[in-house]
């Protein structure tokens, strides 16, 4: 199992065991690893186990994190690395190397075994079909190349037709798996499952587009072409007669040849794109279609098949997780930042209250209303002589620790900040939240913070 040592300043070592699937380390009691130094923020970074292993992620702390020296925002942890967080120092211990997915070559030429079914002349017998990456990837319909098994007719045939659609599927999924785990950005996901889909489907242009605020409006996501001088600047070429079938009827579209199929009769679109065959599949959330996967070919030899299609309706479902997933990451994201931002000033149970919205719709949060409150003000006797002694470097020093420790004070009696005044601090107890023994928290808070001061002008 794997486990931090933390070293803190002032000499002392602590080793905590990796238990949860997350943990929080920061200077707020709550936090699952406590460093008490004003160096380090309430919710300074959290460590986050996953597939490619433990991840360490800053949470907009205000002195930030560093590992080996370097700053990070985030960073798969190594058995051995040393990770800085204020001024305590903190080792990751991993003795047991952690699983890599490993990453297949072209010149590979390592076989994988994709599912159980009979050999394709040997019907009788069950063994384990080999076929590689770069076969599965290139036996694309249309191929110049047939081997004997596909000039084969009758039951065999339509066995090793029905396997290696199944292959094909297994293959980019596997390769969608594998990029979901190695990709961390959303657009280059989405751009790497595209090119996995051109690796078995034969297309010569594809998009990926999601709904805008109307749905006539859409966004694209990912534009490519196969042959690479036709690439351009992400431009999308779209078929509005395509679009509108998928969009507003719901439903997957396959034509083998646009020009000619009734449906599409009078489309401008179809001749000018030169689109022959095309197949669009809607991307979906619950009941809602939020982006479509389209595919063209301009070649009158290559025909998208019923196959083509149930293949790219596959991946459509994987895209639309991988889309859900990214806007979850996104929320979360945002939740986070203003979780740091509100944590200055709030205690975590307000926290909690103005992240979560519970009363935001009643107004609850921002209405005017009339409430009893008890407010504290807190300042330091003789701070100007003792500021006039030290440098500006360590008055600001000075005063971050005093108000870094004040403020928790004030976050454990459940009171708000309101603001600091110089060296003063202005603090309310039952806003939003009333309490019946709120000037009770006042005054208990105020003896902590007088107790706190003194120790601190003791050190000094």
């Amino acid at each position: 199992m794997a486990e931090l040592s933390v070293r803190t300043i002032d000499g002392k070592t602590s080793t905590y065991l990796i238990e949860k699937g997350e943990i929080i380390i920061g200077r707020a009691p709550e936090s699952d690893i406590v460093i008490p130094d004003y160096t380090v923020s309430r919710t300074h970074a959290s460590l986050r186990k996953t597939l490619r292993g433990y991840l360490l992620k800053d949470l907009d702390s205000h002195n930030g994190t560093y590992v080996n020296g370097s700053q990070i925002k985030e960073h798969i942890l190594e058995h051995g690395d040393e990770v800085k967080v204020g001024t305590a120092t903190i080792v990751f211990l991993d003795k047991v190397p952690r699983a890599r997915l490993v990453e297949d070559s072209a010149e590979q030429k390592e076989e994988e075994v994709l599912r159980k079914a009979p050999r394709v002349g040997e019907l009788d017998s069950q063994q384990d079909l080999l076929i590689s990456a770069r076969r599965v990837a290139t036996a694309r319909a249309g191929d110049s190349e047939t081997t004997p098994e596909r000039r084969r007719s009758g039951p065999e045939h339509a066995r090793f037709v029905d396997l290696e659609k199944s292959n094909k599927i297994l293959y980019v999924l596997y390769q969608i798996s594998r990029k979901l785990n190695t990709v961390p950005d959303f657009d280059q996901l989405l751009s790497a499952i595209m090119d996995s889909i051109f690796e078995v489907i034969d297309a010569d242009y594809g998009f990926v587009a999601l709904l805008g605020k109307s749905p006539d409006e859409l966004v694209p996501k990912v534009v490519k072409y196969r042959i690479s001088s036709k690439k351009s600047s992400g431009e999308m070429k779209v078929s509005r007669t395509i679009l509108n079938r998928v969009v507003h009827e719901k439903a997957s579209v396959l034509t083998s040849d646009a020009m000619e199929d009734s449906r599409f009769q009078g489309a401008k679109s179809i001749f000018v794109q030169n689109i022959r065959s095309a197949m669009s599949v809607p991307l979906w959330r619950k009941n809602e279609v939020i982006g479509i996967i389209q595919l063209h070919s301009s070649r009158l030899t290559n025909k998208f098949t019923r196959a083509d299609l149930d293949l790219l309706t596959t991946i459509s479902n994987q895209v639309a997780m991988v889309i859900e997933q990214a806007e979850l990451n996104e929320k979360i994201r945002r939740e986070t930042i203003a979780r740091t931002r509100l944590e200055r000033f709030h205690s975590p149970e307000v926290v909690d209250l103005i992240i979560h919205g519970e009363d935001l719709e009643s107004g609850a949060l921002v209405a005017p209303t009339e409430k009893i409150a008890t407010i504290l003000f807190s300042d330091i006797v003789s701070f100007t002589p003792l500021s006039e002694r030290l440098s500006p470097g360590e008055v600001s020093l000075l005063l971050n620790h005093y108000f870094r420790e004040m403020t928790d004070i004030i976050f454990k009696y459940n009171g708000t900040l309101d603001k600091y005044i110089g060296d003063a601090i202005m603090a309310v107890f039952g806003a939003p939240i009333e309490r019946e023994d709120d000037p009770e928290r006042a005054v208990r808070a105020a003896l902590d913070m007088r107790k706190t001061l003194s120790q601190m002008m003791e050190e000094i």
